[in-house]
C-alpha cells in the first residue's frame, strides 16, 4: 500500500486534531473563575498541532 503525502489535507488534519484536542480540554476542565493564565490554553493548542504534526511526518517518513 503506497501514501502519497498531501501538504494541503495534512496541514488541515493538523489544524482540525489541535482544535478538537482543545475543544475536549476546555470541555473538560474550563472554569472561567480559574483561568489566571491564559497561555496555558494557548501552550495545550500549540501542543496539539506539534502532536497532529509529529503524526503527520511520520507517515510522510513512512512512505518515502
Amino acid at each position: 500500500m503506497e501514501y502519497k503525502f498531501k501538504v494541503a489535507e495534512e496541514a488541515f488534519w493538523v489544524g482540525l486534531t489541535a482544535a478538537a484536542l482543545f475543544g475536549l480540554q476546555v470541555a473538560a476542565e474550563f472554569d472561567a473563575s480559574m483561568v489566571t493564565d491564559w497561555k496555558t490554553w494557548a501552550i495545550s493548542l500549540g501542543g496539539g498541532a506539534v502532536r497532529a504534526a509529529a503524526g503527520a511526518v511520520i507517515a510522510w517518513r513512512a512512505a518515502r
